[in-house]
């Protein structure tokens, strides 16, 4: 497929976007300002943004914990979304919904609600596939999922359900090799997530996740064929997780080799290489981007921080009354 200019420096800036994002919430979080859980996505930047990217107007995605600059690419702001993340009133779910987390949604931007038991909102998003072939709408569902919770139950009904039906779902999975601390390695019965796709009968791929043009092309080729009918895809991208499960994981299940070996390649930097290569980067542009962004996202934490905390008014908005 043909990917232009401005498409390829797009995902580059995403890519940025959510490193400094985990960088600067990562900071704000030992700080004591953040009021949620927070799992930093660094050495997935790469997966993250090359499948959310291939999506179009109409879609939905439902995204997972470890995604939160899908978030941003599909329109929310980012002032309302830090906000929520330091617990203000003026933020996503008024200081009440860990927005920054995993645990928030947006219908109007396609963005669907993910629960707190990883893997278990699985089937959200094959039932707004189904939504979406009862009303012959063409759009189709992206749907993450890690290594972790591909062993659930509820994965494997919805998987097949899917599959039954051909709804326009495309279900991609996260592998880093870590169910937080559980090894895939122990964890799973086959050595890919993908192998799984046959039992079903739909397509399975996995591929290099620190590969961004591989992982849009891929997703937008899955994603085209299930809006016209072709039904489910599984798509496997293999990722590197930097840092321990969450940011209060102090990853003591790995030696200080495995961590480094993690590291070994940066997905952010391998991309702006190729952009180098390319002609589309140079150092001053590299730096004028990553100044830009960086600024901005201290603009989001500044105004974060401005806003008030939560009172009683707040408790029971989207409880036992609509949201003004």
């Amino acid at each position: 497929m043909r990917i232009s200019d401005k498409e390829l420096l797009d995902l580059y800036r995403w890519m940025v976007t959510e490193r400094l994002l985990d960088e600067k919430i990562a900071v704000a979080f030992r700080m004591g300002k953040i009021m949620t859980m927070f799992h930093p996505a660094l050495g997935q930047e790469a997966a993250n943004v090359g499948s959310a990217y291939a999506l179009k107007e109409g879609d939905a995605i439902l995204p997972s914990h470890r995604t939160k600059v899908v978030y941003l690419m599909r329109g929310m702001n980012l002032d309302g979304f830090m906000a929520g993340m330091f617990g203000r009133k003026e933020g996503f779910g008024q200081g009440r919904l860990p927005v920054g987390s995993h645990m928030c949604a947006d219908a109007a931007l396609g963005l669907l609600p993910v629960h707190g038991c990883i893997g278990s909102s699985f089937n959200t998003g094959v039932g707004a596939a189904l939504g979406m072939k009862l009303v012959h709408r063409p759009n189709a569902v992206l749907q993450f999922c890690g290594d972790g919770g591909s062993n659930r139950g509820d994965v494997h009904e919805g998987m097949n359900f899917a599959a039954i039906l051909k709804l326009p779902v495309v279900f991609f999975f996260a592998n880093n090799g870590l169910s937080v601390s559980v090894r895939a390695s122990y964890a799973l019965s086959v050595k890919q997530i993908s192998v799984r796709a046959a039992g079903y009968g739909i397509p399975g791929i996995t591929l290099d996740g620190r590969d961004v043009l591989k992982v849009y092309e891929t997703v937008s080729e899955a994603l085209d064929r299930a809006r016209q009918g072709g039904g489910p895809a599984l798509i496997e991208a293999m990722v590197d997780r930097w840092t321990g499960h969450s940011i209060s994981d102090a990853d003591t299940y790995r030696t200080d080799e495995e961590r480094a070996q993690a590291r070994k390649i940066d997905p952010v930097k391998e991309y702006e290489v190729a952009l180098y290569g390319r002609g589309l980067l140079d150092p001053a542009r590299v730096r004028e981007i990553w100044d830009e962004i960086g600024a901005r996202l201290d603009a989001a934490v500044q105004y974060a921080d401005s806003c008030s905390e939560p009172g009683m008014e707040c408790l029971a908005v989207g409880v036992y009354e609509a949201a003004a």
